[in-house]
């Protein structure tokens, strides 16, 4: 389970519109959406910052 992808870059709010779509919001959300919105049936994604950083850019790519 998990948030729906569909043109995620070209959205200018993720989380349920709960939080700006930038790269360190993204970063958040991706790593811990519980800290960005609690209850959510996402789990953490316990990445290096390194893979983060490629997963983020990758979705950053997808309007």
């Amino acid at each position: 389970m998990g948030p729906d992808l569909t043109h995620v870059a070209s959205r200018d709010r993720i989380a349920a519109e709960t939080i700006p779509n930038d790269i360190g919001h993204m970063a958040d959300w991706i790593s811990n959406s519980q800290t960005v919105k609690p209850g959510n049936l996402m789990p953490p994604q316990p990445l290096s910052p390194q893979d983060l950083r490629a997963v983020v850019t990758y979705l950053q790519g997808l309007e």
